[in-house]
């Protein structure tokens, strides 16, 4: 009895910071179809957009009941034909510019956290884009619910940061312009 009172201390101890280790644990999340990546941009004629809703993707991220304290890895893979305008030949132009044949997907990948404050995370990540990579900074908005993260933000790029030459048309009459606006929204799922 007296062993129990003079080190039960340690067991309570123990015990406790298990449970807070577990609530911090890292989890493996997938990227579910409950996703929309849009790319904006203009031309001599109109604005544009391009809508895809086909990415894959996985994370591994630290929770603290909703908050996120830390991303371990996180990666998304965008096949470059998934992008759509609802116009074939525009559609065409842009796959030919990205050189879709020779590079078909667009990849992200996180390289840095550099801070997680309330439902924000400013971070560094890696576009891959025709087979150039570029770091680029991030804000991006999150929520926690029931096993699932939905993260959402934008953010600009331009053709030329990537070696890609705007697409044009009908003979060079039509052109894009060269910066255009990314945004997204996209739910991860807790891998059980």
């Amino acid at each position: 009895m007296r062993y129990i009172k003079k080190y039960g201390w340690v067991l309570v101890l123990a015990i406790s910071l298990m449970a807070g280790r577990q609530s911090i644990a890292q989890q493996s999340y997938v990227l579910s179809s409950d996703q929309q990546l849009k790319v904006e941009g203009t031309s001599t004629i109109h604005d544009w957009d391009m809508i895809s809703d086909k990415a894959t993707g996985n994370a591994k991220i630290e929770l603290n009941a909703d908050n996120i304290t830390d991303i371990n890895s996180f990666a998304v893979n965008l096949p470059v034909i998934s992008l759509k305008s609802g116009k074939g030949s525009m559609d065409d132009n842009a796959y030919e510019a990205l050189l879709a044949k020779q590079y078909p997907q667009i990849q992200f990948e996180l390289t840095k956290v550099e801070n997680i404050t309330g439902q924000m995370i400013k971070a560094e990540g890696k576009i891959t884009i025709a087979g150039t990579a570029r770091v680029i900074l991030l804000q991006v908005n999150y929520k926690v619910s029931e096993g699932e993260i939905l993260f959402s933000g934008g953010f600009p790029i331009t053709f030329t940061q990537y070696k890609i030459d705007p697409p044009k048309a009908m003979f060079g009459t039509i052109k894009t312009g060269d910066e255009l606006q990314i945004s997204f929204e996209a739910t991860f799922k807790l891998i059980n």
